[in-house]
């Protein structure tokens, strides 16, 4: 950047992460973590793309039974 009057830029705070009270305030409220609706809808919907993955076979398996396990035990 040319800067021949030397002033400084505000470039260098620009750049940073904003934190705190400034992120809360650039993101807009949702009502999705209000509204009970929503939420139970959500879930619902979850569960039945588990229980379809599961038909098919392809959903997570068991607690101690992943392929992590597998290469333990031998």
């Amino acid at each position: 950047i040319l800067n021949p009057t030397g002033q400084r830029s505000p470039h260098k705070t620009l750049r940073k992460k904003l934190i705190g009270e400034k992120v809360a305030d650039w993101y807009p409220y949702d009502i999705k973590n209000d509204d009970p609706l929503v939420m139970a809808r959500q879930e619902q919907e979850r569960l039945s793309k588990l229980e379809m993955l599961k038909r098919r076979g392809k959903g997570p398996p068991k607690k101690g039974q992943g392929r992590r396990a597998v290469k333990r035990n031998k």
